[in-house]
């Protein structure tokens, strides 16, 4: 993604600061490291697969409500596919 921003006072001094300290060569570098730990705190890209989990959970669903999915018991599933059920990971 490419694009312009214009920084000025404590955001400028915070990547003037960053690359003086060496932590960034680059102010694009600075600003990939603030980006980073925004992540870290914050999970953001957690609460978006969360939330995508949650969507295709609910069309999944929706689906199975108008018959155009059909879910099957663990008897079912072992005989389709072959795998036995108690082997599989439990959900968190």
């Amino acid at each position: 993604m490419n694009m312009n921003v214009k920084l000025t006072g404590i955001p400028e001094q915070i990547i003037k600061g960053a690359i003086k300290a060496g932590l960034a060569k680059t102010k694009t570098d600075a600003l990939t490291l603030g980006l980073i730990e925004l992540e870290n705190k914050y999970r953001l890209l957690e609460r978006l697969e969360d939330e995508e989990d949650v969507r295709d959970a609910k069309r999944i669903l929706s689906e199975v409500a108008e018959g155009k999915q059909k879910l099957y018991s663990a008897k079912e599933f072992e005989a389709r596919t072959g795998v036995k059920t108690a082997t599989l990971l439990p959900l968190m």
